[in-house]
């Protein structure tokens, strides 16, 4: 057993698994929250490797699978119209750069102590948001400066986002 925190346990085991017929690395994470354990439980085929890699390589593998999520929901990852291989790379790359690039410029405005959860959709509506908002300032030749148009004006670039 591990103790990383007051609030967290880890456990690893070598046992055999049935189901894939051959020994298996376990680590079991408990962790106490609103005073109630919960656990998760993580596995690995490669006997050799420790708990705590075991765990890096599953939260490296939820942020890639959120990568690729949000790249098929919000950028088009699954529809392009190219062929040829070197098409479809470019296409894959430019897509995923894309979510990278919004995800950074999402978290860079904000300082690391105040950072929500990365949302690709409040990007999205935030840029929608904005241009509309732009649009009907300039239309209507608002005056942004004053107290009541700014608290507005902020309430409107929100509007439609995930409260995460």
């Amino acid at each position: 057993m591990v103790k990383l925190r007051q609030k967290e346990k880890i456990h690893k085991a070598r046992v055999y698994s049935k189901s894939l017929k051959k020994w298996i690395n376990v680590v079991i994470v408990y962790q106490l929250k609103k005073n109630k354990w919960t656990h998760k439980i993580y596995f690995s085929t490669d006997l050799e490797m420790s708990a705590k890699t075991i765990l890096a390589y599953y939260k490296a593998r939820f942020q890639i699978e959120f990568l690729y999520r949000d790249a098929k929901q919000h950028t088009n990852l699954n529809y392009c119209q190219a062929r040829s291989e070197n098409k479809l790379h470019t296409h894959f790359n430019m897509v995923l750069t894309a979510v990278n690039l919004a995800k950074i410029t999402h978290w860079l405005q904000q300082e690391k102590a105040i950072r929500k959860p990365f949302s690709m959709s409040d990007v999205k509506v935030g840029y929608s948001n904005d241009l509309q908002l732009n649009r009907f300032i300039r239309g209507f030749g608002i005056y942004t400066k004053s107290s009541k148009n700014k608290t507005i004006i902020t309430k409107l670039r929100q509007f439609g986002k995930i409260a995460a």
